[in-house]
């Protein structure tokens, strides 16, 4: 039997939410970002059915380890399961274990009718895979339990449970211990807040809060972070939003308000902001220094087009200047106030957010982004003025990404110091002289590397 081509999907996919289910899974694994690909494939979806296509998709990256390990066991040993059908019945046990709003008929009888749309003779199988899922769910409310295979070496059977890669498990297992490394991995499942900072003409948090439809609770370190509790809608749907009375940014990456300009230091009012994305670090800095500019500077054009988008919304335009250039080779001069650095990673502190991440990543890679980092750190660095301070950021939680390069950098840069003020409010958060970590099972939020450094007047 064969399977249809992605091609062969055509326009049907943007008229059912599991027909575009399957066509971001189909393209995550050619390396897509299924964001991008969700956006645009369910174009033509209601709300409703955009909500459940993508919490079928999420659900499928998150737990896929964990759901083929199930799947296989239902499977004749030695079989060979073509690729579309083995998504469709990742997709087909994620909205039995993971999506209870949807009832168990309705999930089997639509993922057979989707088998048997693109990869028909296979619909047999499927039924009989899923219905037999059912009955086992149905005589037994515990299953599957982590414990399952007491004789499969810990490491792996964590790996299958939480659905990691085995070589980060066994990272974080030989360097942060069992119970870490279980919180860890629990807590990269589960989905994450739309997490909102306010801009300075939000007005008071408190007051602000009480216009928004839903409810929130205060950040427990931003001073401008406000976290929804409970179901929400679009955040462009959001009261303030056509306003630009605030931005969506996880906590963790809002702390750099706090690293610009804390109590005690003088206030930024040149920043560079180096690979700046889609600036979220550059408009929470605006934030917190009023009288900045800053210039955002990142290898991609369509990053920093929204970026320019993002900053025209939220009345910034004026503050910053875009940069489509390469870090690495600009003649930069010594002249800003501050600079931050968020160079490519890992990215293993987001997976909650993005958890096709774990699959593109490898052992190899964190020396790989390592390296990068460095080379970016260093030729950013030229830029700090003397007195100037510098903002090391990365949204990964491996040793070698965050006090590996700091300490590579400061070895080789003797007018480099770790910046000797700081903010008190983050003190919970520290991990040694200007370095800071967040973890979402510790702190619920992303995690992040932070490391602050000033240069010799």
């Amino acid at each position: 039997m064969t399977e249809r081509s992605p091609k062969s999907l055509g326009g049907s996919l943007s008229a059912n939410p599991r027909r575009v289910a399957l066509g971001v899974l189909r393209a995550t694994t050619e390396g897509a970002r299924p964001e991008e690909v969700l956006n645009r494939l369910g174009v033509m979806l209601s709300r409703r059915d955009m909500a459940l296509a993508s919490a079928v998709v999420f659900a499928c990256l998150r737990h896929q380890s964990r759901l083929d390990f199930l799947i296989d066991g239902k499977l004749s040993a030695g079989s060979r399961t073509p690729a579309t059908v083995r998504i469709i019945l990742r997709m087909g046990l994620a909205q039995l274990l993971f999506l209870d709003r949807v009832g168990h008929h309705a999930v089997v009888n639509e993922t057979t009718a989707l088998g048997k749309s693109f990869t028909p003779g296979r619909e047999g199988l499927i039924n009989a895979i899923l219905r037999a899922f059912v009955r086992d769910k149905e005589s037994d409310p515990f299953w599957p339990r982590e414990r399952d295979g007491e004789d499969t070496p810990e490491v792996e059977r964590l790996a299958t449970f939480y659905s990691y890669p085995g070589w980060l498990v066994e990272w974080l297992h030989r360097e942060r211990g069992i119970r870490w490394t279980r919180a860890f991995l629990a807590a990269g499942n589960q989905p994450a807040p739309a997490v909102l900072r306010l801009s300075p003409s939000a007005g008071p948090r408190e007051a602000f809060a009480a216009r928004l439809p839903f409810p929130t609770r205060p950040t427990a370190f931003s001073p401008r972070g406000l976290v929804p509790v409970g179901p929400q809608g679009r955040p462009d749907s959001w009261p303030g939003f056509a306003e630009g009375h605030f931005c969506i940014q996880d906590e963790a990456s809002q702390l750099v308000l706090l690293l610009a300009a804390p109590e005690g230091a003088p206030r930024p009012r040149r920043i560079l902001d180096v690979c700046a994305g889609r600036g979220g670090k550059s408009f929470a800095m605006l934030a917190a220094c009023p009288e900045a500019r800053v210039t955002a500077l990142d290898l991609s054009r369509a990053r920093l087009s929204e970026l320019g988008a993002e900053a025209r919304r939220l009345g910034l335009a004026e503050r910053v200047v875009i940069s489509e250039s390469d870090v690495l080779e600009a003649a930069l001069a010594p002249s800003w106030d501050l600079v931050s650095v968020d160079p490519p990673c890992t990215g293993l502190g987001v997976v909650r957010r993005h958890p096709d991440i774990k699959w593109k990543r490898s052992a190899r890679d964190v020396g790989f982004f390592a390296d990068l980092q460095r080379t970016v750190l260093e030729a950013a660095s030229r830029g700090v003025r003397g007195g100037g301070r510098l903002i090391y950021s990365v949204c990964t939680v491996t040793r070698e990404e965050g006090h590996g390069t700091v300490d590579w950098f400061l070895s080789r840069n003797a007018d480099f110091r770790p910046a000797r003020i700081l903010p008190g409010a983050l003190e919970p958060l520290s991990v040694g002289i200007g370095r800071y970590l967040t973890v979402t099972h510790r702190h619920n939020m992303d995690g992040f590397f932070y490391a602050v450094m000033e240069r010799a007047s």
